[in-house]
């Protein structure tokens, strides 16, 4: 059973209309937190709304970690409304993270939307174990956030928009097949919205480049007892359905089937 922790929040800030941060700092009894792992938040003291908000891990430090939420509805509201020195009730580190034992630095590194703030740490640990810098190619719908850590993480990236505010004009994807087709990469590593991850893993296939795959899925318990969060997973012949926050929530591209 996984621990649950009450944690202080040590920073806060706003990054826009409707993605906020929250700096957490990390007890000395955690386990080690691994890229595209996430925790789910207790969102109120009270009980209500009952069930724990899966977020993804955005970034870690010695004695911390930074955890990027979109407002979506009334949990995530009342997450905005915590303040530093406020604790929150955290389940985790849940899951498994990108599969990095043969990470290569014929790399490329995707992300989408929020989808954009589990690929930063990433990074991170990729650029501090190789010493180098792995492409990082960006889609947002509009103006980009959090752009100054991401700097840090990386200096090859590139981004797209789809309002055409910076960068290129239109999606991910557009950057992605220049790439594929300069240098083709030894993995492509992915977190967005579902049509964003069918549409590079079918890119990436074309190319003969296997893929990673952060899946984002409504979740209820987050432990892997409630089936809420399934998956459709080629298994040999068959299709079976796994629990993206037990069995994932990365799974190989050549194993998630989309169109079931």
């Amino acid at each position: 059973m996984k621990k649950t922790y009450d944690l202080k929040i040590i920073k806060k800030e706003i990054l826009n209309d409707e993605i906020f941060k929250i700096v957490l700092e990390m007890p000395e009894d955690m386990p080690e937190i691994l890229p595209g792992q996430f925790f789910g938040l207790s969102v109120s003291d009270n009980g209500y709304p009952l069930l724990r908000r899966p977020i993804s891990v955005s970034k870690v430090e010695d004695n911390s970690f930074e955890l990027t939420i979109k407002v979506l509805g009334e949990g995530t509201l009342l997450l905005l409304k915590k303040e530093v020195n406020e604790t929150i009730n955290v389940l985790g580190p849940v899951g498994n993270g990108f599969f990095l034992d043969d990470m290569s630095e014929n790399s490329i590194i995707v992300g989408g939307g929020i989808g954009v703030s589990p690929i930063k740490e990433l990074a991170r640990v990729m650029k501090e174990t190789l010493k180098k810098d792995i492409p990082v190619l960006l889609g947002f719908r509009d103006r980009p956030f959090d752009m100054d850590d991401f700097n840090e993480v990386s200096s090859d990236i590139e981004i797209a928009t789809e309002s055409g505010v910076v960068g290129v004009k239109g999606y991910v994807t557009t950057l992605l097949e220049e790439r594929l087709k300069s240098n083709k990469p030894e993995v492509v590593y992915v977190c967005g919205p579902h049509m964003m991850l069918k549409a590079v893993k079918e890119l990436c296939e074309r190319y003969d480049v296997p893929t990673q795959l952060l899946m984002e899925e409504r979740m209820a318990c987050g432990i892997g007892a409630c089936l809420v969060c399934t998956c459709a997973i080629k298994d040999g012949h068959e299709i079976t359905n796994k629990r993206v926050c037990k069995d994932g929530p990365v799974f190989y591209g050549s194993e998630v089937v989309f169109d079931v």
